[in-house]
């Protein structure tokens, strides 16, 4: 099996959230869990992360919708990058607590999701985030928030 991109994916600790974010959207996969799903960043800003994720058989449940761990999965992952984007060198972060209401079924031949997350609040220790899941078309499958905690990398 080839090495992995997260083999090759460096968290330099010299480097803020929001230039590890564009590193991670020009590399697009960056190996484990967000390569498993076929998500990657598309857009990267201060307080936001646009991610997409290609969908396929896999994602699905039993009754061809888009499973609803991938879309919490998803509010997760764009939460985090939109709070990752605030990083200063040497921190890092960990979810502290996931929210999200399914509004709509994402069919799972949609081709595609578009996730946005946005850093609603932010301070020196935490980051809450309002993410977005939507179909191609704009329709919204999931509206949801991410807690985030920022903590400093130990000498």
């Amino acid at each position: 099996m080839p090495p992995s991109l997260a083999s090759r994916f460096r968290l330099d600790p010299e480097a803020d959230g929001l230039e590890l974010a564009r590193r991670w959207a020009e590399a697009r996969f960056a190996g484990g869990f967000t390569e498993r799903l076929r998500a990657w960043p598309v857009e990267v800003g201060k307080g936001r992360m646009v991610v997409r994720c290609d969908l396929d058989d896999g994602h699905a449940n039993f009754v061809g919708l888009v499973h609803g761990g991938v879309t919490a999965a998803l509010v997760d992952i764009a939460g985090g990058g939109a709070a990752m984007t605030l990083l200063k060198p040497g921190e890092y972060l960990l979810s502290t607590d996931l929210n999200l209401r399914f509004l709509n079924a994402a069919p799972i031949d949609a081709g595609h999701l578009m996730i946005e997350g946005r850093a609603a609040y932010a301070d020196a220790r935490k980051v809450v985030a309002e993410v977005t899941v939507a179909l191609p078309d704009g329709r919204v499958v999931v509206h949801g928030t991410a807690a985030i905690a920022i903590r400093r990398r130990e000498p």
